[in-house]
């Protein structure tokens, strides 16, 4: 069955559409941390979401033909995008992020919350974001899409490519191993670091050194620059 996209189909994919978008433009100075200018490369990202988003609108607006099921399915994408990225920024609104593109090293971890799913769930938000656009809109939207979501990708590998090269380089391999960067693996048993006996004993000795003067907090086994609640905090030297 098909049905052009227009009266309460069309309000509902343009309203949750600027619902999600206009919630991603206010963690721009809302939520995640900045000095100074936003970063060159997210002035780029910013931009051309500006152009795929009128892009999208522009193929909803002529009177576009899509799928009932189609249409539904992109709506609950919409939808699921919003409540995975405020429930992101609620876990972490006690510590502001940096923002994509920051030359900073990560200095503290999640894993609960939505850290618990994938290792990126901001990112996840986004990517769902622009798929669940190109569900509705169809044709093009697919392409921006897909340079989205390997662009989200490219970030997330950049953020995780500098815990590597951090001194949380041992609880971010070992967060990595059990939690998907954008996909969830509900087929991994989860375990704590408490089980890994030797490894254990490395990732304390690694968070709190030879010496444990209180600096940062650090959640063990997390993911992201984010401040844990006070029953998971530890406590770390502070950088040389």
């Amino acid at each position: 069955m098909n049905l052009t996209v227009t009266g309460s189909n069309l309000l509902l994919s343009v309203f949750l559409s600027l619902v999600a978008l206009c919630s991603f433009a206010w963690a721009l100075r809302g939520h995640f941390e900045t000095v100074g200018r936003i970063p060159k490369g997210m002035r780029r990202l910013s931009v051309a979401s500006l152009i795929s988003y009128a892009m999208y609108l522009g193929l909803l607006f002529p009177g576009h033909h899509q799928s009932t099921a189609r249409v539904a399915l992109g709506l609950i994408g919409l939808t699921a995008s919003i409540i995975l990225f405020w429930w992101t920024v609620a876990r972490t609104r006690s510590h502001r992020l940096r923002l994509a593109y920051t030359d900073a090293d990560p200095d503290t971890l999640y894993s609960d919350g939505p850290y618990a799913l994938v290792r990126h769930p901001f990112y996840l938000s986004y990517v769902i974001f622009w798929v669940s656009t190109a569900v509705i809109a169809g044709t093009w939207q697919w392409v921006a899409a897909l340079i989205f979501s390997l662009w989200y990708g490219h970030i997330a590998s950049s953020e995780e490519r500098r815990f590597a090269s951090s001194r949380l380089s041992l609880a971010y391999t070992l967060y990595q191993q059990r939690t998907g960067m954008l996909l969830p693996r509900p087929w991994h048993r989860h375990w704590s670091f408490s089980r890994s006996g030797r490894k254990s004993n490395e990732l304390r000795e690694q968070i709190h050194g030879p010496r444990s003067p209180p600096a940062v907090a650090v959640a063990v086994g997390g993911a992201g620059n984010h401040t844990p609640d006070r029953s998971q905090r530890q406590t770390c030297s502070p950088r040389d």
